[in-house]
């Protein structure tokens, strides 16, 4: 019995054979045709009926190379919006910090000459200002004991074109902050001094409760010529008659007020005093850690 896989296999070698003798004799009759002419009419109708298709798919072909090309354009339009905004960002910030720069370079500036007139070394904090209940006046500062802040400690300021002027004493302190008593408050008791060529008049200034904007200086001798317009400054008193008491660390000279009216009370002097600056307008202080340079 024969083996059909064998029969077949030789059945589909000469089917190979014939399919390729067929075609080796197509392609030389239609290369001889062609040769002759005969196709030209064929090839005309042809590439008539082919051409629009590759038209349509050459105009598809440069449609999706513009839609590609654009997408690139979308793209890097893109990235450069986000570097102009990101620079205009920038250039915001540095809008911002260029004023607060020139603020701190000014107080700096400041610092250094108040420091260079008077044997004072200072630390500079802003300042804002808390009116409590029953008129109680206090601020808060940005500065502490890590700061070399202690109580006692005077705190002054410059308004407009004021001497640099006390605003207060410190009160309480924390680490990296601290309560200011003004010396608008009616508790504030501060000693004080006028010049009157040799002579020294001294008293005592305080808050007044129902003038939030004057002082009032009390204990003045009775034989002291104090007259409206003096100038006052503190006297440093406290510091000589013990270390502990609060305001001990308020040195001499630093300028109060003026003097605006006189009169008496009891066996002594009273004035009212204008001070040079007042302390609810006040938003940047200094305060002097030290009178010994």
């Amino acid at each position: 019995m024969r083996d059909r896989s064998s029969v077949r296999a030789r059945s589909g070698g000469r089917g190979n054979t014939l399919v390729v003798a067929v075609l080796i004799f197509l392609a030389v009759l239609f290369f001889l045709l062609d040769f002759q002419g005969v196709l030209t009419p064929v090839r005309s109708m042809i590439s008539s009926y082919i051409a629009p298709s590759l038209g349509s798919i050459q105009s598809s072909v440069l449609r999706i190379g513009d839609i590609l090309s654009g997408s690139t354009d979308v793209q890097r339009v893109s990235n450069e919006r986000d570097a102009l905004a990101k620079e205009n960002s920038d250039l915001k910030g540095q809008i911002i910090r260029i004023p607060q720069l020139e603020l701190e370079n000014m107080r700096l500036r400041e610092q250094l000459r108040i420091e260079k007139d008077n044997p004072w070394r200072l630390v500079g904090t802003d300042f804002s200002v808390q009116t409590l209940a029953e008129g109680r006046r206090t601020a808060i500062i940005g500065v502490g004991t890590e700061q070399g802040i202690s109580v006692g400690m005077a705190v002054i300021s410059r308004y407009q074109s004021s001497p640099p002027a006390l605003v207060g004493v410190i009160d309480q302190v924390g680490p990296n902050s601290a309560n200011v008593l003004l010396v608008t408050d009616y508790s504030s008791l501060v000693s004080v001094q006028i010049y009157h060529g040799d002579t020294v008049i001294r008293g005592v200034a305080s808050g007044l409760m129902e003038r939030e904007a004057m002082l009032h200086m009390t204990e003045i001798e009775r034989e002291g010529q104090v007259v409206a317009g003096d100038s006052v400054v503190t006297a440093g008193l406290t510091r000589l008659l013990g270390p502990s008491l609060p305001h001990s660390a308020i040195p001499a000279d630093i300028p109060v007020g003026i003097i605006k009216t006189v009169g008496l009370e009891g066996r002594n002097k009273v004035a009212e005093i204008q001070p040079y600056i007042d302390p609810e307008v006040v938003r940047y202080v200094w305060i002097i850690q030290s009178d010994e340079k």
